[in-house]
C-alpha cells in the first residue's frame, strides 16, 4: 500500500467528506456549477465520463446530474469507494472502481471510449513523483475520444509557507477538530493531518498520519499536457485556491510518446 493509501485508510478516510466543509449536496452543487462553467455538460448521448480519484463522489455524482450516461468513478481508498457506492442507488449512471492510478487504466476503460476525464480535488499531486503524473497523462489521452476533454483541479503549492503559516485549523464542530501541518520537502510537502475526535463519554482522542504531497507548477503541468499531445487552455482560479486546467484531445491526433 502507498503511503497516501495508507493516509487515507488508516485516518483522512473516514472523515474526508466531513472535512470539505459543507453539506454533501451543497459540495456537488458547488462542483456542478464549476463543471458547466467549463463546457463539459454537451456531449454525445450514451457518453462516458471518468472521474480520477472520485473520493467520496461529489464529482462523480455532479456529472451525473449533468446528464452522462455512465460515470466511472476510481479511488484507491476502499473506504471511499464504499460510500461512494452506498449514494449509487440514487445514480445508476455511476460505476465506483476500486483500483491504483498509478497501476493504468487498461482495466476499468477501452482505448477512445470516454467523452470526458476529470481529475480534481488535489488528486494530481497525490501521485508518488512526475513520472507518474505523466503515465497518467498519457493514459487518459488514449483513453479519450477525439475531441474528448480532460478537467485537472490541483493546488499550487510552489510558494512554500513559512513558520506560523504552516499550520492550518481545516474544519472544527462539537464533534472533530481537523489541524494540518505543512513540512518542506523541497519539490514536495509533506502534510501532517491531526485530527481530535470526541468520544461518547467526552473524551477527546487525536488520530495523526502523515503523506507527502507533490508540488506541482502550473505551467508545468500544462506544458506535460501539451507535449503528450493535448490543446490546453489557459490556467484558470477555482474554489479553494484550486488551479483549474481544462485540455483537449484534438480530433487528429499525432501518436502520443512512450513514457518509459
Amino acid at each position: 500500500m502507498s503511503e497516501v493509501a495508507a493516509h487515507y485508510e488508516n485516518l483522512l478516510a473516514r472523515h474526508y467528506t466531513w472535512m470539505l466543509g459543507a453539506d454533501f449536496e451543497e459540495l456537488v452543487a458547488e462542483q456542478r456549477q464549476l463543471l458547466d462553467s467549463l463546457d463539459i455538460s454537451a456531449f454525445e448521448p450514451n457518453a462516458i465520463v471518468l472521474d480520477l480519484g472520485c473520493g467520496s463522489g461529489i464529482h462523480s455524482v455532479a456529472l451525473a446530474q449533468l446528464g452522462y450516461a455512465t460515470v466511472i468513478s476510481i479511488d484507491v481508498s476502499p473506504t471511499l469507494v464504499a460510500e461512494l457506492t452506498a449514494r449509487t442507488s440514487a445514480y445508476p449512471a455511476i460505476r465506483p472502481v476500486h483500483a491504483d492510478l498509478c497501476a493504468g487504466l487498461d482495466a476499468a476503460v477501452e482505448p477512445q471510449s470516454i467523452a470526458t476525464a476529470v481529475c480534481m480535488g488535489d488528486t494530481l499531486p497525490h501521485l508518488p513523483d512526475t513520472t507518474a503524473i505523466g503515465r497518467l497523462v498519457e493514459d487518459v489521452f488514449n483513453v479519450l475520444t477525439p475531441g474528448g476533454t480532460f478537467v485537472l483541479t490541483f493546488r499550487d503549492l510552489t510558494i512554500p509557507l513559512a513558520g506560523l503559516d504552516r499550520f492550518i485549523q481545516v474544519r472544527a464542530d462539537h464533534e472533530r477538530i481537523m489541524t494540518c501541518f505543512l513540512e518542506d520537502e523541497s519539490d514536495a510537502v509533506r502534510v501532517h493531518d491531526l485530527i481530535h475526535t470526541r468520544d461518547a463519554d467526552g473524551t477527546w482522542r487525536l488520530g495523526k498520519s502523515s503523506y507527502r504531497k507533490l508540488r506541482l507548477p502550473p505551467t508545468w503541468v500544462s506544458g506535460l499536457l501539451r507535449e503528450v499531445g493535448f490543446v490546453v487552455a489557459p490556467v484558470k482560479s477555482g474554489p479553494y485556491g484550486m488551479c483549474v486546467i481544462t485540455a483537449r484531445r484534438p480530433e487528429r491526433a499525432r501518436p502520443v510518446r512512450a513514457v518509459p
